[in-house]
């Protein structure tokens, strides 16, 4: 009797970001998107031609029968477990020889989230007659390496450290435009992002989630299902669009890494050497790149890649700005047979972007850019349903570490609300008709400049020209619109983006936004920037 085999990763964040080392990191996710590669399922004794869907921390096979599935994954489990200690994985069965391919494939959806709100989950004591405990991760050592004890996690990932970087070579760009004497990579520490000596450098973690695949997938499936689809045209359509999936999530990262590249510049210092600089605007937000030997260490580096998920860390700079990018590039490439017709469906995403100091711990800026994802998914959610209208994508994001226990709405709440009064306009939607205040609005128009305008709290010469009432306005957002009403009075100036005299939109107001990004968010965006400076 044939059977479909469901593979499914648990708690893979968590076991990516165990470590707060950057190559460890690298080396875990590397993991995590190995133990479920073709190639490593054809090394186990699975065919290609069986494999249905391979990645992303998911895998579904084919087998001629249960005995055949169940010998296979007692084999899969050990070898996870000696190869990835702590990566923990749920299996499910789902037998289809009297039934449709694509019936089969929605009862194994089932069966796996049985499989894993069902499982027992493990209550390993590891450190039984052993008192060192590995620096990084807190789990009993096994190792000295270097006079450094570690786990046996990160005894076996550090073996793979050199394929976990050579995974991300496909996306270093090739010459750069504007410094063709450079080669580019990626960076393997922190301190190595483009972060400046001498003040407080922030880290972007950035989160992008896919919107609405899920229910895509559930309407293919019930669509082969009233069609009548044959298995055999099942297997084609389910690899197609599973390939096209990760063809997208290759090229939204392709697309992020190209926008860094495109505003790297070479120029000569006040000494006259010679240095690479990441350019943007405002001009004076630009930075020097950290660079070795002939290498340019890009201010970016990948960390996860598969599915319909995409996150990597950056400098704070730069995070908004490449969130936007990867969130435009998301929109740009429709996949094959997921539409309501049948035809191709272009999707949406959302984003997260925490914004933390350099050295926080990797798994709680990680949750906090999920949580931001969430979010945003929520508040476009509840937009769709008020307007009967899908709104694209939407962008959320936090300045600074939160604690463990708070939820983003408790942060909001606790750090922007006063009495009636919401301080601020966060997640904002990209682009949208129905509603004026964007991030294209929120970037451009409210904190410019933008091309040869001088426009913006950053541009427009009554706001650009005296910080201390850009800075001002914090304070005054807080006792209300009267307040900021009264001084923008006294200050014979008003408000750019079209605000209105109070800088409040019913009970919301942009202005913390706006304030909090000023030294903080510079836009990749150098043909402006060389055409207001030409101006």
């Amino acid at each position: 009797m044939a059977v479909l085999t469901g593979v499914d990763l648990l708690g893979i964040q968590r076991y990516v970001f165990a470590s707060n080392r950057l190559k460890d990191v690298l080396a875990a996710s590397w993991m995590v998107d190995h133990v479920v590669s073709k190639a490593a399922l054809s090394a186990q004794g699975i065919p290609e031609d069986q494999i249905l869907m391979a990645g992303g921390g998911n895998a579904i096979l084919e087998f001629a029968d249960v005995a055949a599935a169940r010998t296979w994954t007692a084999r899969y489990t050990r070898w996870l477990h000696d190869s990835a200690p702590g990566l923990e994985v749920a299996v499910a069965h789902q037998p289809y020889e009297h039934q449709p391919l694509a019936l089969a494939l929605k009862a194994l959806a089932i069966n796996l989230a049985r499989a894993k709100l069902e499982r027992r989950p493990g209550a390993p004591m590891p450190g039984l007659s052993v008192t060192a405990s590995c620096g990084l991760t807190g789990l009993p050592a096994t190792a000295l390496d270097q006079g450094e004890l570690l786990s046996a996690r990160i005894v076996q990932q550090r073996k793979h450290i050199d394929a976990a970087k050579s995974r991300w070579e496909q996306f270093q760009p090739g010459q750069l435009m504007r410094a063709p004497a450079w080669a580019a990579d990626f960076p393997d520490d922190l301190d190595d992002m483009g972060r400046s000596y001498g003040e407080t450098s922030l880290v972007g973690v950035v989160h992008v989630d896919g919107n609405g695949i899920g229910k895509a997938i559930k309407l293919w499936l019930q669509r082969c299902l009233d069609d009548e689809v044959d298995d055999q045209q099942v297997r084609v359509e389910y690899r197609a669009w599973s390939g096209r999936l990760t063809e997208l999530l290759t090229h939204v990262l392709d697309a992020v890494v190209k926008r860094v590249a495109a505003a790297i510049v070479e120029e000569r210092n006040e000494r006259g050497t010679r240095q690479c600089l990441l350019r943007g605007m405002p001009a004076q937000l630009g930075f020097p790149l950290k660079t070795k030997e002939r290498t340019i260490l890009l201010p970016i580096r990948p960390i996860l890649l598969g599915g319909d998920d995409l996150t990597f860390v950056c400098d704070g700079r730069i995070a908004l700005d490449l969130a936007v990018t990867a969130l435009k590039a998301f929109e740009s490439q429709p996949i094959p047979h997921l539409g309501e017709d049948g035809g191709d469906k272009t999707l949406t995403a959302c984003a997260g972007v925490a914004l933390v100091k350099a050295h926080a711990p990797f798994y709680r800026s990680y949750e906090l850019a999920e949580g931001l994802c969430a979010s945003a998914k929520h508040a476009r959610s509840h937009y769709n349903q008020e307007y009967q209208s899908e709104s694209g994508c939407w962008l959320d994001w936090h300045i600074g570490s939160v604690r463990p226990s708070d939820t983003i709405a408790e942060l909001r709440k606790r750090q922007y609300t006063r009495d009636n009064l919401k301080l601020t306009m966060r997640p904002y939607p990209l682009t949208n008709k129905a509603r004026e205040q964007t991030w294209a609005w929120l970037d451009r128009e409210l904190l410019g400049p933008v091309e040869a305008t001088h426009q913006g709290l950053r541009g427009d010469p009554a706001w650009a020209n005296s910080r201390g009432r850009v800075k001002q306005l914090d304070s005054l957002a807080h006792e209300g619109a009267d307040s900021i009403r009264r001084q923008l009075g006294a200050w014979k100036v008003s408000l750019p983006a079209g605000l209105s005299g109070g800088g409040f939109i019913g009970h919301r107001t942009p202005l913390l936004d706006a304030t909090e990004l000023l030294d903080l968010h510079l836009r990749l965006d150098l043909a402006s920037d060389e055409g207001r400076e030409a101006s």
